[in-house]
């Protein structure tokens, strides 16, 4: 099973196309009294993905269940419907999870003076897997005082999906549900916390299975996205940087 899922991650590293930030989302932040907030990216869609990069995602899963399977469908529908602003959290949610790799817990609000960044995502979940060794990547880039990125491990996506995800159905226990979560997490360096079987901080933030949110070193919830673009990521974390570092004036320069 662990080398089933070494080589899947490494099929998501192969050519990854970093084109600009999508054009149907505006990157220009507005400050607030008290914060630099970003305009939303929230859509159904997988708009920040190539259609090469898109068909490998598709080759994961089994089409004909997405299409005619009532369960999958449901679930699909049950996207659909908290994907695009419908019941997506507002303001930021406190939780304290465990964290997979090293089993200490983590609580967000425990967690001030940096800026926080994390996506939801499970081993069964296409986007989340393409994504996580991008974050990676990005953790490295920023220093780890004054930025932490995370996953959050939630609901599974497709479970017990094809030949990909044959070996992972739909956890019926808390150790069941660790136990994926700690295979994914000895593939990152990010850390991956696990939300409990009822998936509750998921809810809490919108059900959208791959979403992204980032929360300023003041606590507040200053982006929401359907989907965990590293892209869009970089952009706002190294903007949030550089209004920090100039003293968090009215109006940021371009860089």
């Amino acid at each position: 099973m662990r080398h089933l899922l070494a080589l899947l991650l490494l099929a998501f590293t192969g050519p990854i196309v970093q084109a600009q930030i999508v054009a149907n989302w505006d990157p220009k932040p507005f400050v607030t009294d008290s914060a630099m907030v970003f305009h939303d990216d929230l859509d159904f869609y997988l708009n920040s993905y190539s259609k090469q990069e898109i068909k490998g995602m598709r080759r994961m899963v089994n089409i004909w269940r997405m299409n005619f399977d009532k369960v999958i469908r449901a679930t699909i529908d049950d996207i659909r419907t908290h994907s695009e602003g419908s019941g997506v959290a507002t303001r930021t949610k406190d939780f304290e999870l465990p964290v997979a790799q090293t089993g200490a817990r983590y609580r967000l609000s425990a967690d001030t003076g940096m800026v926080r960044v994390f996506m939801f995502g499970s081993i069964t979940n296409p986007p989340a897997r393409f994504q996580l060794p991008l974050w990676d990547a990005l953790q490295r880039k920023y220093d780890s005082t004054r930025v932490r990125l995370f996953m959050i491990y939630g609901r599974e996506l497709h479970p017990g999906d094809q030949k990909t995800y044959r070996d992972y159905p739909a956890p019926k226990s808390e150790h069941e549900k660790l136990a994926y979560a700690q295979e994914l997490g000895r593939t990152v360096r990010i850390p991956v916390l696990v939300d409990g079987l009822n998936d509750a901080v998921l809810d809490s933030y919108g059900r959208a299975p791959n979403a992204a949110y980032v929360i300023d070193r003041d606590g507040n919830l200053v982006f929401r996205g359907t989907w965990a673009d590293s892209r869009k990521v970089e952009y706002i974390v190294d903007t949030l940087l550089r209004w920090y570092d100039a003293g968090k004036p009215k109006r940021l320069k371009a860089d």
